[in-house]
Parts: C-alpha cells; structure tokens; sequence
C-alpha cells in the first residue's frame, strides 16, 4: 500500500510563518515549458520577505493550501521609492512564483486554461528558514557563496542571487558567486550547434544576464540530463543575443565533486558558505559529505543550508 504524502502544511509545521494572510490577485500566467509555469501575484499593499522563503496559497473551493517558492526579490514587493511617502503598491508590485504540473489540488488548479484563473484572488501567507543573508554568519566575512540548484529547487536560488545582483557594491556583495544548476532537458527543448533553447530551460535567460552583466562576481555552472545515462559532453549555451551572457554546460549529473570544486580548497572551506535545494536524495548526499567530519570536507553545518522540494 502506497504511503501517503504529508501536506505542505505537514511538511512545515516547525517551520516560522506570518500570522496574518494577504490578499493577492493573479495578474500574470507565463508557460515556461511543458511542466513548468511562471505566476505573478499582485500586491495591494506592501509585503516583506527574506529572499529564500515561500508562500502557503489558499486559493477558493480548495481546502488543502498549496506551498510555493518566491521567485522574485523582495524589492519587488515594495512600491518604488520615486512615488514618495504616500506612494502604494500598484500592479507593478508583485510576488513571482513558479510551480511544477501536478495533480496535487493547488497545482493543479493553477494548471488549468490561464483564461479561467486569470484575475483570480487567493490568499497568501508567508513562512520558512532557507534564506539569505545566512544566520549567525557575518556576509562581510565571507569570500565565496555557492549555489546548488537541482530542478526547480532553483526557486529560492533565483531570489536570492537577483537580490544580490540589485546591491552588487562591496558592502552588500563583497564575495564571489558560484552558481550550480543541474536539470533535466525535456525533448521539446530542442537543441543547435552551441546547445539548447534556453527560453525552455527555467530561469537559464535571467541567470546568464545577472552573471554576463557582471551584476554579481562569479560563475554559472549548467549541467543538463535527460533521463539516460550519457557520455560526460561539454558546451555553451548562449543565454539571449549577448555574447557574454555564454554558460558552459555539461551534459551529466551534477556531482558532489563538483560542489566541492566550487567550494575550494582546504583554506577556503572556512570562508564559504554554500546553499542546496533540490530533490532530498541529492541534498541529503550533499550535505552529508561536505560536512562529515571522518571523510567528508568538514565545512562546519551552520555553513551549508538546505531545504527539499518534494
């Protein structure tokens, strides 16, 4: 007999949340792929948040909440501050949110025609502790931050590095970016001579024009599968019409390897700190090795956060 999943709200029941909900209107529905759709939810007055953290979605007629991912940075909730004192949110203040197909009631009436959902009111709330800046560390003393993405564990990746890119100074970003992304390239994502359609691949576009434009210092790391065992293959992807928006790939699973290599060495270990979302088998895998004392990297566990997508 199959086990049955816990809910979000199982899921996350230690988890910090808000008390009060919000009202939101869904303004915006973008089709990235075959499984994969991007919301923009509309504020009525501001809201803050930690980049990292998701939502519990109520939405009309369903009584199981849904639970999702903020995709955008926080600024974008918040009027602009060319309005003055008086100025308030506007349909140009959003939350973004990007959800797999599911049949999962939430998802799946947020998969339903964009015309029948379209405008619709939901509540929101907001929780969890995957966030930037990372707790009890001094982002001043840090050289280097890596990002670990498998699939749409992305999500909370992608508010924080567009937060990061919105104060590239010194003070507010005084480290180097590495930024691991490793997903599975569906068959209607085609491919050319310099690789695959990038516009299909979640958030490829927007990763490449933060890095390409020097917005953040770093680097970032694609790696692309398709279900079946490959041959180790290597690549650029060109991320829109700029040259410098270029994205090596390889076409393999992301390794632990890897994650190390991005971490540095021995020395640098201590001045890291490193970020992974993805499926729990891969995360458990990660954060066990880089941080086991007897034969892993010893990289201290207040230094190495994660959360799971399910």
């Amino acid at each position: 007999m199959a086990s049955i999943k816990p809910t979000h709200l199982e899921r996350t029941a230690t988890e910090p949340r808000e008390k009060s909900l919000h009202t939101v209107t869904l303004s915006e529905i973008k089709q990235v792929n075959d499984q994969v759709r991007l919301f923009r939810l509309a504020l009525a007055a501001p809201i803050r948040f930690l980049p990292g953290q998701w939502v519990d979605l109520f939405i009309p007629g369903i009584s199981k909440a849904g639970g999702y991912t903020i995709t955008s940075s926080p600024s974008k909730a918040f009027p602009s501050p060319s309005g003055g004192a008086q100025s308030s949110c506007t349909s140009a203040c959003y939350l973004e949110l990007a959800v797999q197909k599911s049949s999962d009631p939430p998802a799946a009436w947020l998969w339903q025609d964009a015309d029948a959902i379209i405008f619709a009111e939901l509540q929101i709330r907001i929780g969890g502790s995957f966030v930037w800046p990372p707790p009890g560390i001094n982002i001043r003393s840090l050289r280097r931050v890596v990002f670990v993405a498998g699939g749409v564990g992305i999500n909370p990746l992608m508010s924080m590095l567009s937060s990061l890119a919105e104060n590239p100074d010194e003070e507010c970003c005084p480290f180097e970016v590495r930024f691991l992304y490793s997903l599975k390239q569906d068959t209607a994502t085609g491919s050319s001579a310099i690789g695959p359609r990038t516009e299909r691949l979640l958030f490829l576009d927007r990763l490449g024009s933060i890095f390409g434009s020097g917005k953040v210092k770093g680097e970032l790391q694609l790696f692309l599968t398709n279900g079946r065992e490959e041959e180790d293959q290597e690549g650029v992807v060109s991320c829109g019409t700029k040259k410098a928006n270029s994205v090596p790939f390889c076409r393999r699973r992301m390794t632990v390897g890897d994650v190390a290599a991005a971490i540095g060495n021995a020395s640098e270990r201590r001045f890291a700190v490193v970020y992974i979302c993805g499926v729990p088998t891969m995360t458990d895998e990660f954060v066990q090795t880089l941080t086991e004392l007897k034969h892993g990297l010893r990289i201290e566990p207040h230094h190495v956060l994660c959360e799971k997508w399910w």
